[in-house]
């Protein structure tokens, strides 16, 4: 698939000029989990830049398990003294004698796709992976980020925006959610590592708009980027009125970073922009829009919403509150029209 690096580029220049207190990462050493994933790797791509522009002398170890994956996304760094490769597996304990003294952890299959082929390996990669990080953290003396989702909040009934500190109903035998319940067991692990002094702060993405996931992960704007690409048809599993939460990737990005460096040990912060906010169809509209070479149709499948639990089980609402985010002086920039016009480009659908 031909992609546009110039979207990703501009990207992490956005990411590298964003106004949060660079002053603390400067010469510092950031340990990213999972380097390899769809967004972390802005992560990557953002701290490096600004090293290019600014002069910041941030040190990346980028620990990935697939090494021709994490060679190939990663090949224009391979000889910078500024990155560093480190390739284990989350679920095995971390040995690195090294300083670090930041540590992200986003190592998790997260597209539907890959969460239930493999309950298990998505359920370890969370927990287990989660108490290797943080026990590393423990002993670096380093701050620690989780990346978490929005998913934790399971259903909430007459609930049309979470808030952090109320949950809802999951089924934990529901193998649907396997990735929700173990993501909700990794912050219970942050909250006890937060209790031995180690500090833990806890960002829950809503859904994260960009070019760079891969076309039969499962997600939904990803969906729809593979059907256009396939053809001149967008096929809704149902009536489209689901509404969700939106953001894009520098956004996304900016905000972990502030919750890093802003948020309070043991704490939660939804990662979300409610101006961003859509329903299936409506995102479906939008992105449609953006295409000009040819007319995209969109259609309904209301026969796999009375069918497939996948979609029967979907929750109507998942809207996240930014408040608590923005009063860490956190707000995004980017809007969903935006959003999806710079993601349609990286994978030249426009």
């Amino acid at each position: 698939m031909e992609i546009d690096r110039k979207i990703l580029m501009r990207d992490a220049e956005a990411i590298a000029g964003s106004p949060i207190d660079w002053t603390r990462l400067e010469g510092k050493v950031l340990w990213i989990s999972g380097a390899n994933g769809y967004v972390p790797q802005y992560i990557v791509h953002g701290l490096l830049k600004r090293n290019d522009l600014y002069h910041s002398g941030i040190k990346i170890i980028a620990m990935c398990r697939n090494k021709e994956r994490a060679e190939q996304r990663f090949s224009a760094y391979r000889n910078r003294e500024d990155f560093e490769l480190f390739l284990q597996d989350v679920r095995i304990p971390i040995q690195y004698e090294g300083h670090v003294d930041y540590i992200i952890h986003a190592a998790s299959p997260a597209g539907t796709v890959d969460r239930y082929e493999d309950p298990v390996a998505t359920f370890d990669a969370n927990v287990i992976g989660c108490k290797n990080m943080l026990e590393f953290a423990r002993k670096k003396c380093a701050d620690f980020l989780l990346i978490s989702s929005i998913d934790i909040y399971g259903s909430i009934p007459g609930c049309d925006r979470f808030v952090e500190d109320r949950v809802g109903e999951l089924n934990p035998l529901n193998l649907r959610n396997v990735y929700a319940c173990a993501k909700r067991a990794a912050e219970t692990l942050c909250a006890c590592y937060s209790y031995k002094n180690v500090g833990c702060k806890i960002v829950r993405p809503s859904q994260i708009l960009a070019g760079g996931i891969a076309l039969d992960d499962g997600r939904l704007h990803i969906d729809f980027i593979s059907q256009m690409l396939n053809g001149n048809m967008i096929v809704l599993k149902g009536d489209g009125t689901p509404r969700r939460t939106f953001l894009y990737i520098t956004d996304a990005v900016t905000g972990m970073l502030t919750v890093l460096l802003e948020g309070q040990s043991g704490e939660a912060y939804n990662l979300c922009a409610e101006e961003c906010e859509a329903s299936v169809l409506e995102l479906a509209q939008i992105m449609v829009s953006h295409v000009k070479d040819r007319e995209v149709k969109i259609s309904y499948d209301m026969e796999t919403r009375k069918k497939d639990p996948a979609v029967t089980q979907v929750v109507s609402v998942v809207c996240g509150c930014a408040d608590k985010i923005s009063s860490l002086g956190w707000k995004p920039e980017v809007s969903l029209n935006e959003a999806c016009k710079r993601m349609m480009a990286y994978y030249r659908v426009t």
